[in-house]
């Protein structure tokens, strides 16, 4: 059995506190809340699911037996890679959360074998802008090493495990009192990926869409920048830490049960979630947007890891939008990775139509976004060419999908 503490930065503070501990023994996980925590009536990321109680939740087997908005501050496919990389492979899923950092976590949540937090904790070990190139070679070359003259504080500097991000190389690094993660283009890259997450995104920003702030890096190789939105400043190079939770966490699904998929990845499904957590309308009517605009670009990565909430303010709000880009196999998709009304992923203007409810919105009011996007076909293929290589032009042209808005 592998035990770990959970402590959690309290939001709008720089105060840590230990908020419980979870055991796992054959993907089979324990989680109890702080005895203390409890008694002071204390916040919890995911009040719907984990309410404070004395008594532990048991027998948790979805994510290899652990909750999903713990889930959330464990390391991605990159992150675990390099875990894997330093400790070899890791029995279950929390101890890839043991042996990975707490600056870079997702959210406010970080972990450690001790009962009470160390002093400092999460608020040191991230590098600096002018560490991208380093960073890049290091992502370059995983499999062999670091170059031979790079200085072991450089090395544990780069070695973040962050679970923003998925398996593509990343880091996050500072510029000034903003913190942004940086995403190289991997060596093994058909095409130009951070060219054409960004060509994206500065397009959604142009119209208004609550986007990650980006920019493209023109290095050694091309990288985006995006910066951290679960991340404020706290002023003298500290940062407060924003609860986050992904729509994996809001639908509790099981990112390793892909039998499951097809009935809990649906956007009506999350947007309920979401309604049951006080986020306003207006973000579900910009949830709503975004499903047009995945369409639009042909971003079929869509699952629910790459949406989220933020706590801002006391309330819930639907996180900036983030990791999208237009497909590159030659051609429109013919689906999302997630369901999108009552006819499940079939792409089409009837089926967008068809459960508007979940969004807050009128049958008039939803044909009305819908027709704006669609109306941005123009736009996007002018923004495009002004910024996109041929080969990443031709890729990103043909995954558009303006014609599925309109029948």
């Amino acid at each position: 059995m592998t035990v770990i503490y959970l402590y959690m930065q309290m939001p709008g503070s720089l105060e840590v506190r230990t908020i419980g501990r979870l055991s796992v023994e054959n993907n089979v996980g324990e989680f109890v809340y702080n005895p203390a925590h409890v008694e002071a009536g204390g916040w919890v990321p995911d009040a719907s699911r984990y309410p404070l109680r004395t008594q532990p939740y048991e027998r948790i087997t979805k994510n290899r037996g652990i909750p999903g908005f713990i889930r959330d501050a464990a390391p991605d496919g990159w992150g675990e890679r390099l875990v894997a990389r330093e400790h070899g492979d890791q029995k279950d899923a929390i101890g890839f959360i043991l042996r990975s950092p707490n600056h870079d976590r997702t959210g406010n949540l970080m972990a450690g074998a001790g009962r009470k937090p160390p002093t400092g904790i999460g608020q040191a070990g991230l590098g600096k802008i002018t560490q991208l190139d380093a960073f890049i070679q290091f992502a370059d070359g995983v499999q062999g090493g670091f170059p031979h003259n790079t200085d072991k504080a450089t090395k544990a500097t780069l070695q973040q495990r962050s679970s923003l991000g998925g398996a593509r190389p990343k880091c996050t690094l500072m510029n000034e009192n903003r913190l942004l993660l940086a995403k190289p283009r991997d060596r093994y890259d058909t095409y130009d990926v951070p060219a054409l997450e960004h060509a994206c995104m500065t397009f959604a920003a142009s119209k208004g869409m609550n986007v990650a702030q980006v920019q493209l890096h023109r290095g050694r190789v091309n990288t985006l920048l995006v910066e951290r939105f679960d991340r404020s400043p706290a002023g003298d190079g500290h940062f407060y830490r924003v609860p986050m939770l992904s729509g994996l966490t809001l639908l509790d699904s099981d990112w390793n049960n892909q039998m499951s998929w097809a009935q809990e990845w649906h956007y009506g499904l999350l947007a309920d979630e979401m309604s049951r957590r006080g986020v306003p309308h207006c973000d579900l009517q910009e949830l709503f947007k975004r499903i047009c605009f995945n369409i639009l670009v042909g971003n079929d990565d869509d699952h629910p890891k790459n949406v989220a909430v933020l706590f801002l303010n006391g309330s819930w709000r639907l996180s900036p939008m983030y990791d999208v880009l237009p497909t590159t196999e030659g051609a429109a998709p013919s689906s999302l990775a997630m369901g999108i009304g009552s006819f499940g992923k079939e792409l089409s203007r009837r089926n967008l139509l068809s459960q508007v409810g979940h969004y807050g919105l009128s049958h008039a009011q939803a044909e009305s976004i819908i027709d704006e996007v669609a109306g941005w076909e123009a736009e996007l293929t002018a923004h495009y060419r002004r910024y996109l290589q041929p080969a990443e032009l031709d890729q990103a042209l043909v995954a558009i999908g303006a014609d599925k808005l309109r029948t």
